[in-house]
């Protein structure tokens, strides 16, 4: 006889059973359905990610030039150096400023010759004007010209579009050139310009090593007073540009040094000063203080490039408590008599610094005739014997890429001694390899 109180608890577990089936397949679908509308923002995010990527962060290296040629004599030796690096694997070059000495006219013919000169390089060349080039151009030994005009023309023949000087036959830039001209206010400023190239992002300014083009005279210093606003719009540009990118590293060209000098013995004040003991009002000040704020709201390395005569670089830059700013750097080129060397930077991501500098140096028998030899001859810094700059067919360079603009008369004598006037730092570069002098990182 069966148990009427168990045929009732079995009914209501078995009737619970049910109802717990009918839930699970009631709501299965909407959960689901849930999971999969949960799925699809999550799966849009990481398409969206996969689509922007990571930025190009793939080695590279450029060369470097500055205040050269001055005059004729180096004109060929420039050439050799054009020619030469046009062999190396840098990307690009950049010519911090002054190409002519401050004892030669600013006449029309000459700075065409020398931007022919620049056009005629194998790579990607970018200049930014010196105050050789148009701001000392009033003095009797420059010819007495108007600096205003010499900039005007300066602008109209060198950065009158978009264009690098060069590259020449071995291909245009792998990156695009804005200028600050692009913007409004600021249209006669084609000198100033940017690019990005492998995650750095590349600034050229118009910073005259003659105190800024500052003047002394009464009155409104318009010229000058305005391209200090438009010398800080860029700057603040160029650091909302290099967050956007991403940018792992800036460089900042420039023909002038700015004179940081003062900061390292005068203390955290001499920064900031007009240092009217010095000379008057100083023309940097604004640059200077722009440069501590852009390392401050910029995190990565930022290297700055002046022309000078000799490779140097430090680490003259001071935060407001007086401290070394460790991300900052300033590198000077190589220049005349020097116009056989020039700065090789490596930009390497994965190294424990992002900028690493060496010297090039052209072997003894090149920039004699506008072209380099192809016979070994001796190298005297490293003992080894290293081959001169050539095309790998084997044809000269003068011959494949002749003179754009140059006078036929110019002189071609030079030292056969590579290294007369100047200190030896490293050993001279065959082609298609690279310096191995000791390596400089920062």
């Amino acid at each position: 006889m069966s148990n009427p109180r168990r045929s009732r608890v079995s009914c209501r577990t078995g009737l619970l059973a049910a109802c717990l089936v009918a839930l699970a397949l009631a709501t299965g679908p909407t959960l689901t359905a849930a999971a999969q509308g949960n799925a699809k923002p999550a799966a849009k995010a990481a398409a969206k990610t996969a689509t922007k990527g990571p930025p190009q962060t793939l080695p590279f290296e450029f060369a470097v030039l500055g205040n050269t040629p001055f005059g004729n004599t180096e004109v060929p030796v420039v050439r050799s150096v054009l020619a030469t690096i046009g062999d190396s694997q840098a990307a690009f070059v950049v010519h911090a400023g002054n190409l002519k000495d401050a004892t030669e006219s600013c006449r029309d013919e000459l700075i065409t010759q020398r931007l022919s000169l620049f056009s005629s390089s194998p790579k990607p060349l970018i200049y930014v004007p010196g105050a050789n080039d148009w701001a000392d151009c009033q003095r009797g030994t420059d010819g007495g010209y108007n600096p205003v005009e010499r900039l005007d023309f300066l602008r109209e023949h060198a950065f009158d579009d978009e264009a690098v000087l060069g590259p020449g036959p071995a291909g245009y830039a792998q990156f695009d050139l804005t200028r600050q001209s692009e913007m409004a206010r600021f249209r006669q400023y084609h000198e100033n310009v940017r690019w990005f190239y492998r995650g750095v992002v590349f600034v050229g300014l118009n910073l005259p090593g003659n105190n800024n083009n500052y003047r002394s005279a009464g009155g409104r210093n318009g010229e000058f007073e305005d391209r200090v606003i438009a010398t800080r719009v860029w700057l603040q540009h160029a650091a909302v540009y290099a967050q956007q990118k991403d940018a792992i590293g800036m460089v900042i060209i420039a023909q002038a040094d700015p004179e940081f000098e003062p900061a390292r013995g005068g203390g955290l004040g001499s920064l900031f000063s007009d240092r009217s003991a010095r000379r008057g009002v100083d023309g940097y000040k604004d640059f200077r203080t722009q440069l501590l704020r852009l390392a401050t709201r910029f995190k990565g390395p930022i290297l700055l490039i002046d022309s000078g005569k000799t490779m140097r670089h430090t680490q003259p830059l001071r935060d407001v408590h007086g401290a070394t700013v460790k991300s900052f750097t300033q590198l000077s080129s190589f220049g005349s008599p020097a116009a056989n060397r020039w700065v090789r930077v490596s930009v390497d991501p994965r190294a424990s610094q992002l900028f690493r500098f060496e010297s090039g140096l052209l072997p003894a028998t090149a920039g004699r005739s506008g072209s380099t030899a192809a016979a070994s001859t001796p190298n005297p810094e490293s003992g080894r014997a290293s081959t001169g700059a050539a095309s790998a067919s084997g044809t000269p360079y003068s011959t494949l890429y002749p003179a754009s603009g140059l006078a036929s008369g110019t002189s071609s004598s030079v030292s056969s001694d590579p290294n007369q006037g100047v200190m030896p730092i490293g050993p001279a570069l065959a082609p298609n390899t690279t310096a191995h002098s000791t390596a400089h990182s920062h």
